[in-house]
């Protein structure tokens, strides 16, 4: 499967919402235009609980670094203490797949560069 096609990605986050420590999750693989003939990588990480949205990707093409990123919030959010609670679970989950997705890239490019050296 080519790396960071949508396809691996969905098996990565379907993955990842198996395990239960990390609660259900709504991230999907969005639809993108190929970088130089490669899919990039973006990650929607919807919030529920504020009006921004975050999402992850690969800090560059062909890298295995990830990063999360926090769009600016178009209005005020006012929560309460039990929202900004679950604001917090969310954001601690997005920081878990942003760093499952880093794991799984090492990994992929690892067995990747092995597979060429055999």
């Amino acid at each position: 499967m080519p790396f960071r096609s949508k396809e691996t990605l969905q098996v990565w986050l379907d993955e990842f919402a198996a395990d239960d420590a990390h609660g259900t999750s709504a991230a999907y693989v969005a639809d993108q235009e190929p970088v130089d003939g490669r899919d990039s990588g973006l990650v929607i990480f919807p919030l529920r609980n504020a009006t921004t949205s975050i999402y992850l990707q690969p800090i560059e093409t062909g890298a295995p670094d990830w990063r999360v990123t926090i769009e600016a919030q178009p209005e005020v959010t006012e929560l309460s203490p039990e929202a900004v609670y679950d604001l917090c679970r969310e954001l601690q989950n997005a920081a878990a797949l942003c760093a499952f997705l880093q794991a799984k890239s090492v990994e992929h490019m690892a067995l990747r560069n092995a597979d060429t050296q055999d």
